[in-house]
């Protein structure tokens, strides 16, 4: 997502136009590298990294290890799963001489910029949203589906959507008002969510259908755990 968005309220993001696939924008890409660089705010769906893994021929936990952090987001209480820069300016770890060294399978984020990719609302249906861009290049006018290209493919959107319903589903269960447990606990908790949403994934089967089964998985843990807080009040 673009800073101009980024630093947009909710309400204001809400209240943009959206485009369809078939909608065209302004932008050209020189692969300059600009915008790989001075990032910190990369953030990867369980999505992101099972294609990354699949890309070097890992597993989702390897990738995590050697080139991301997790932590637990402070306003929104759920794990967050980041790519670490590498200083001196803050570059993505998989810029290499300018170039995305993941280029076919980066994050989602990274490969529809400049645009931002928005999943949910009453019909489940994927949007986009634009409102320009920091690079200077002389843009050429392109439809998103021709510049979102594999991003647009059956399983991304089906991925998209279902992520989108797994937060929908898991997010209110672990918030610390609803789950009222110790500090130790809700951080074995993160650790419990981290693994069976970003890591708990057999390479050789579909995303789709596995990442189904995790959070449905994980969304009966946390009613459990609820439930039996609730007894002990």
């Amino acid at each position: 997502m673009n800073k101009q968005i980024r630093d947009m309220t909710p309400d204001e993001v809400l209240n943009m136009p959206t485009l369809g696939l078939d909608d065209t924008f302004e932008f050209r890409c020189k692969a300059c590298g600009k915008c790989c660089k001075h990032r910190e705010d990369i953030l990867l769906t369980p999505y992101d990294l099972f294609r990354i893994a699949d890309y070097f021929g890992r597993t989702p936990q390897e990738i995590l290890e050697r080139y991301c952090e997790v932590y637990e987001g402070g306003q929104s209480h759920f794990p967050v799963v980041r790519v670490v820069p590498v200083p001196p300016n803050n570059s993505c770890p998989f810029l290499r001489e300018r170039k995305c060294s993941v280029h076919a399978k980066k994050p989602v984020v990274c490969r529809v910029y400049p645009l931002a990719r928005m999943s949910g609302g009453e019909d489940g249906d994927i949007k986009y949203l634009f409102s320009g861009a920091g690079c200077t290049h002389e843009p050429q006018r392109i439809t998103v589906r021709e510049w979102i290209a594999d991003v647009a493919s059956e399983e991304c959107t089906q991925a998209g959507k279902l992520w989108s319903e797994a937060l929908t589903a898991i997010y209110p269960l672990i918030q610390p008002d609803k789950l009222k447990v110790p500090a130790q606990v809700r951080q074995k908790l993160i650790t419990i969510t981290t693994f069976t949403l970003w890591l708990k994934y057999d390479m050789k089967k579909p995303f789709v259908p596995q990442l189904e089964k995790n959070y449905k998985e994980m969304q009966t843990i946390l009613h459990t755990i609820t439930e039996y807080a609730d007894k002990d009040d």
